[in-house]
């Protein structure tokens, strides 16, 4: 079979009928370096991690400048638990390819793992400078050009905001107008592409980061004296996570930065991502000391992804999904003065157990069999209400979801949670 053969085998997802073709390639073109990379991921992708390895080590021999081999060679040491080698294969990536985005983010949390979040920090930089910056890639294309009536009203909302707190009140004002303006021609649902003249309106500050409020590391300890712990292994909540100084630095970070972009992933709610804005040296701070002061539940677990979810409508849930990850931990920071119900608003977690043969896919077609699935275990329910700097630790495979929210109207009052992944979901 022809290199051809083995290409739209791989496309197609054949992938032993894709291995083999690129077999009979290599049998005709020894020591090729683009076969024997697209044969390490055909083998990787089959799970057998060390024979990939293997081949992309051949690759990268015979091809030193072949920046995809050294990322999947990567992938491949990452995957066999060899951190050091794995940074020093993704660094080699970026080296050849400074705008290498997904190099960039591996090295974030893989030095995020190595104790390093200074250096992880870099890379996360970077990764939101190739997102929204001015060299941009066009990975984030759509929320760029992209909008909602919501994503909008939120946005004047920030700057209306900003400018209360005194500094550049006139430019804030101008830019909450704008805003006004464009949002009042937006539908009232569904996403829709700016025109020419809205973007003339907006200028050049629609969903990029152009102010960020700095949450440095703290000295010391970012974790409250006064937490403290209830529940069980799968299921525990936290009161008084945050030290004050720590709560009252990422609740001005999260206010005041303009890092609220994705406006695609769930209807009603504004999201920010590690990758993508939201990390800082204080919040990774708080990953590390999470996992320093709950060792045997997160000690073993590197940080492997983080949100955070802005509820522009008060009353509007996250629906019931699981979280790809061993260990979730979900903490809320909005004032208990802006949840109009205080006995709800939190969290519903079912101890319902996913069934092996269940694969999940996409957060809204999952939904309506999920309901299904936990209507016909409703003892399984634990709820967590609401409670500003409470988080809640739990086994990320478990079904979860909002608990009812009801919070008040204004900007200062939208629920704001964010969720640290900890470790590598059960395959």
């Amino acid at each position: 079979m022809s290199l051809e053969d083995a290409l739209a085998h791989h496309r197609a997802g054949r992938l032993a009928e894709a291995e083999a073709a690129y077999r009979d390639a290599l049998a005709v073109e020894p020591g090729n370096a683009g076969i024997l990379h697209n044969l390490g991921v055909a083998v990787a992708e089959q799970g057998r991690t060390e024979e990939a390895l293997a081949l992309f080590d051949a690759a990268v021999a015979a091809e030193p400048s072949y920046a995809s081999a050294h990322f999947n060679r990567g992938g491949a040491l990452n995957g066999l638990g060899r951190l050091e080698d794995a940074a020093e294969a993704y660094r080699r990536t970026v080296a050849l390819e400074p705008d290498h985005y997904a190099a960039h983010r591996a090295l974030g949390f893989l030095w995020m793992a190595l104790g390093r979040r200074d250096r992880a920090m870099d890379h996360f930089a970077r990764t939101h400078e190739l997102r929204r910056g001015d060299d941009r890639l066009p990975i984030a294309q759509d929320s760029l050009t992209k909008t909602t009536r919501g994503k909008l009203e939120h946005d004047a909302a920030q700057f209306r905001y900003l400018a209360s707190l005194g500094r550049d009140k006139a430019r804030w004002d101008t830019l909450a107008r704008a805003y006004d303006a464009v949002a009042k021609d937006i539908p009232e649902t569904g996403i829709h592409r700016l025109t020419e003249a809205q973007f003339d309106l907006l200028g050049d500050s629609y969903n990029t980061p152009f102010y960020l409020r700095p949450a440095p590391e703290l000295p010391g300890a970012t974790l409250s004296d006064a937490m403290t712990a209830t529940g069980d292994r799968d299921i525990v909540t936290i009161d008084n996570l945050l030290s004050g100084r720590a709560l009252a630095l990422l609740r001005r970070n999260l206010l005041e930065s303009t890092i609220w972009t994705d406006f695609t992933h769930i209807d009603g709610f504004l999201a920010s991502y590690l990758e993508d804005g939201l990390a800082s040296p204080l919040l990774l701070q708080i990953a590390d000391d999470l996992r320093a002061a709950i060792p045997d539940r997160l000690g073993t677990h590197p940080l492997t992804q983080g949100w955070a979810f802005k509820g522009i409508r008060g009353n509007q849930p996250i629906d019931l999904h699981a979280d790809d990850a061993a260990v979730s931990v979900n903490f809320w920071i909005t004032p208990d003065g802006a949840n109009a119900s205080p006995e709800t608003g939190g969290l519903d977690i079912w101890r319902t157990e996913i069934p092996d043969d269940w694969e999940i896919t996409d957060y809204r077609n999952d939904i309506a069999r999920i309901r299904e699935r936990l209507a016909a275990s409703p003892a399984d329910r634990v709820t967590i209400p609401y409670a500003d700097n409470r988080a809640v630790l739990f086994e990320s495979r478990l079904f979860h979801g909002s608990n009812a929210p009801d919070f008040r109207p204004g900007y200062k009052n939208m629920r704001i949670n964010i969720t640290l992944l900890f470790g590598v979901g059960e395959t």
